[in-house]
């Protein structure tokens, strides 16, 4: 039997999660939690197997009340139970160590083969999930290969430009000249391939050196 501690914010959604869980006969739900200083006590006192765990939530998300659970001796499972499909969320948990990360509008018996694969020790994500970390991924690859293939002034060059800085601008944030920033900018464009300001801009914003 898998002893499961649910934790999300919202108590309908926490109701309705319990009558599915209990519907399997290997689950139990032996407590809820509305928020993480809640679900840390409850860890303490009933050493849950898995705690099903919400990650938008008040007070503490749902990452930091897991950082806190797994710093814990015999720490219990983990699996994500989450409408957010945020690459960095994704990325973070995976990070910290949590084995599981469903979305909520997973059908019931993905959700039970999450815990069950949680349980022996694997890895389970959505495949919507997925496809966020392989993407991910890819823009990694991407940036890593744009920082080999440029020179650390190029790509602060390309940042800020990116910013909006002006040639002058720039020259006076990175004490050159103007001359030498616009030989720069050439150099940068011929290397890239790109010969328009605005798909620099694009560029820098697809490499994650800025935000969109």
């Amino acid at each position: 039997m898998v002893n499961i501690l649910l934790v999300d914010d919202h108590q309908l959604v926490r109701k309705g999660l319990k009558a599915l869980l209990e519907s399997h006969p290997g689950y139990q739900v032996i407590a809820e939690a509305g928020n993480g200083r809640d679900a840390m006590l409850m860890i303490e006192s009933l050493r849950p197997d898995l705690v099903l765990l919400d990650i938008m939530m008040p007070e503490k998300n749902g990452l930091e009340v897991a950082s806190d659970i797994l710093r814990r001796p015999c720490a219990p499972k983990i699996l994500l139970l989450t409408m957010s499909h945020i690459a960095e969320y994704i990325s973070e948990s995976l990070k910290l160590g949590i084995q599981g990360y469903v979305v909520k509008e997973a059908a019931p018996t993905e959700l039970f083969n999450a815990i069950d694969t949680v349980m022996r020790d694997e890895i389970y994500l959505s495949p919507s999930v997925s496809k966020q970390i392989m993407g991910l991924l890819q823009k990694r690859n991407e940036k890593e290969n744009l920082l080999s293939n440029l020179t650390a002034r190029q790509v602060q060059i390309l940042k800020l430009i990116a910013l909006g800085y002006s040639s002058k601008a720039m020259a006076d944030e990175l004490s050159l000249s103007v001359k030498t920033i616009e030989a720069h900018r050439s150099q940068l464009m011929q290397r890239l391939g790109i010969r328009e300001v605005a798909s620099l801009v694009r560029y820098a914003m697809r490499m994650g050196l800025v935000e969109e």
